[in-house]
């Protein structure tokens, strides 16, 4: 679920009527209010999604529920799942600019509130692990990184339509997950490489490797004779993508973004039909990462810790981060943008996800850690709804 879209203040009864709304004449306007906010956590929209809901589903349905989702089974979705998470990343780098006025000033607000959150999740888990080990080992502290770089993302989907007018804190929510996929990219990268030099140069490889990738597919579509060649050129791009972010060991997310940058930028013909194609499929792709991130989340007692703390440290991180992102805005922005903060989307487990697939079996107490994070977080946002108008 996506930033909670707010209502109308609370209106009361119109006194002529002179009756309360526990009289039997429906519920009152504060019972309807509540019952909308706990109905979100089932909404299907176009920008949003049950992630929490589908993350319960796959741990039911996954090797500790009732075994649907079998280890054999996961492992033959392994191929897939680079494939779906490189489409959201095309979906955000289609999305990334659409020229509005102040986006530069709300880009620098997004990037500096990721930042914000990423530095407390960071911060606080770092504080717990020196306090319980005596040394904490550098693998250990880029999977801490990792798991602040999780949090600091609040979108579940980009809005699809470039001309749909934005309220100052849905694009700080879109905007807001560049950042971490860009540092998501250089975390996965490091770990593959085991230096900041060998990090960027493995990221600038796979960047020519896409971009090459992104500008046949961008040729092959320009001279599509019909829109089934132009599914099939598309699909196909899409399964290239993700496969060469998989074959590298790279962050799928951060390359679907760097083709969806390309393809933003290209002729508008096979940019529209990249965004269509990407559109049609959005939805399954999203059940498909929810439901093996929830089925592929090992959890104990000790995940279960970590899943609060990731909560606790995520909610203050984001308040921060809205107080912070507000202040560059300016007016244009809700007093309470912290608050519109605080639904966990998507991209937070599903680079969790990509972690587990380039790092292994180490990675896997960061996901559970995740996924339990993303559902408390889900019912958190409820809670804490944003009470400001405009969004």
């Amino acid at each position: 679920m996506t930033a909670h879209p707010t209502g109308d203040p609370l209106s009361v009864l119109a006194p002529s009527l002179d009756v309360h709304g526990d009289d039997g004449l429906g519920p009152s306007p504060g019972e309807d209010k509540r019952s909308r906010r706990w109905r979100r956590l089932l909404v299907w929209s176009a920008t949003s999604a049950p992630v929490g809901l589908l993350l319960m589903a796959g741990i039911a349905i996954g090797p500790r529920g009732i075994n649907l989702l079998s280890l054999s089974t996961l492992t033959l979705l392994d191929p897939v799942v680079p494939v779906a998470l490189a489409a959201l990343g095309v979906l955000v780098g289609l999305s990334a600019n659409n020229r509005r006025t102040g986006d530069a000033r709300t880009l620098g607000a997004a990037c500096l509130a990721a930042a914000v959150t990423v530095l407390v999740v960071s911060a606080g888990f770092g504080v717990v692990a020196l306090a319980a080990m005596s040394s904490v080992v550098r693998p250990f502290w880029i999977l801490i990184l990792t798991g602040g770089i999780c949090a600091a993302t609040s979108l579940t989907l980009p809005s699809d339509d470039s001309l749909e007018p934005r309220s100052a804190a849905r694009r700080v929510i879109e905007l807001g997950v560049l950042l971490p996929i860009m540092a998501g990219a250089l975390m996965l990268a490091w770990l593959r490489a085991g230096s900041f030099a060998g990090a960027g140069i493995l990221v600038a490889h796979a960047c020519g490797v896409i971009l090459a990738l992104a500008a046949a597919a961008w040729l092959l579509l320009t001279r599509a004779s019909s829109e089934t060649e132009e599914r099939v050129f598309a699909v196909s791009a899409l399964l290239l993508v993700g496969g060469v972010a998989a074959a590298l060991s790279l962050s799928a997310l951060f390359g679907g973004l760097v083709a969806g940058v390309f393809w933003r930028y290209a002729a508008r013909h096979p940019r529209e039909t990249i965004r269509r194609d990407v559109l049609f499929v959005q939805h399954p792709l999203v059940v498909l990462v929810l439901l093996v991130a929830g089925a592929r989340a090992d959890l104990s007692s000790s995940t279960l810790a970590l899943g609060v703390g990731y909560v606790v440290l995520r909610v203050s991180g984001q308040l921060a981060a809205g107080t912070v992102a507000r202040r560059i805005v300016g007016v244009t922005a809700p007093r309470d943008l912290g608050f519109h903060l605080l639904p966990p989307g998507v991209f937070g487990v599903g680079f969790a996800l990509n972690a587990v697939s380039v790092v292994g079996a180490g990675a896997s107490i960061l996901l559970a850690a995740a996924v339990v994070g993303t559902i408390a977080a889900e019912l958190v946002a409820v809670l804490l709804p944003p009470r400001s108008v405009g969004e």
